[in-house]
């Protein structure tokens, strides 16, 4: 039982980080099309954000409900 909670914090570790890089990717995204003035790219980049965050808070949940 060890090993597995072991292996699921490890695991809810790595997808926090991979949310977190997916909001900053978002951010920059965004500050790119903002500069350019691109519709479509701003939005791309708020939904990219939005999508990391909700990575991040599932991980979060996971992580809870596991450890």
């Amino acid at each position: 039982m060890d090993t597995l909670n072991t292996v699921l914090n490890t695991l809810t570790t790595f997808v926090k980080i991979a949310g977190g890089l997916a909001c900053v990717w978002g951010a920059v995204t965004l500050g790119t099309n903002l500069n350019d003035h691109n519709g479509p790219g701003i939005q791309q980049g708020i939904w990219r954000m939005v999508g990391g965050g909700v990575i991040v808070a599932a991980a979060a949940l996971f992580g809870n409900l596991a450890g």
